[in-house]
């Protein structure tokens, strides 16, 4: 008796176990308990490289780049690298100075594509933000937003993250713990030390809100 009733136990067991391994492989459960695919996100930041310099920016699809007006300045071109170590040419098509927000053409539409969201996202909110700093390519890290949006310094509109960031990471995509584009890195607080300054972690990125409505322009004011 003793024999049979483990044995029903162990059988039981295993049926508790197939269930949840059925439970765990739906779509559902899996886009429930799944990291986000941050492999796909990592595929749409490129590297932007100028005469003189580097910077970062993003794909949004249809061969457009996003990136900071900073790292573009006045060129009429870059070159663009992307992860799979291809590299290609993009026109800088304008440049708003005013939100520090700039927008390139490739001619290569195959680049892959963030999903730009237009809302704002909120203080809290996990984050995930890609760059190319000083010389580390395609480079991620990991934190959340510090502060909502506000004009500060030369700046229209950024948030503030405390996601380390550093030189050469401007221009390049901020995701949302789904992976959806929801801001721009444009620069890095500094803190007075004497007669210099000194590079304190903290990042300013432009919101996603703001973006989309240049891009809605069509144009930079």
């Amino acid at each position: 008796m003793k024999r049979e009733f483990l044995a029903y136990l162990g059988v039981m067991a295993v049926l508790f176990l197939l269930l949840l391994a059925w439970l765990f492989s739906t779509p559902e459960a899996i886009a429930r308990f799944a990291a986000p695919d941050y492999l796909k996100t990592e595929t749409t930041l490129v590297k932007i490289t100028l005469e003189g310099g580097h910077g970062s920016g993003v794909s949004i699809g249809n061969g457009y780049i996003l990136t900071a007006a900073h790292v573009v300045k006045d060129a009429k071109a870059a070159t663009l690298k992307t992860k799979d170590g291809k590299t290609r040419q993009a026109a800088v098509l304008w440049a708003n100075t005013e939100y520090d927000i700039a927008l390139l053409r490739s001619e290569d539409t195959k680049i892959d594509a963030a999903t730009l969201d237009c809302r704002v996202a909120q203080a809290g909110d996990f984050i995930t933000s890609y760059g190319n700093p000083l010389n580390v390519e395609f480079a991620s890290a990991y934190g959340r937003i510090a502060g909502e949006p506000r004009k500060f310094g030369p700046w229209q509109s950024v948030f503030v993250t405390d996601i380390t960031t550093v030189m050469a990471q401007s221009g390049g995509p901020v995701f949302d713990a789904d992976g959806r584009l929801i801001g721009i890195t444009v620069g890095v607080m500094g803190a007075p030390m004497g007669f210099s300054h000194s590079l304190v972690g903290y990042g300013f990125v432009v919101p996603s809100q703001a973006v989309c409505e240049l891009l809605a322009r069509g144009e930079p004011v």
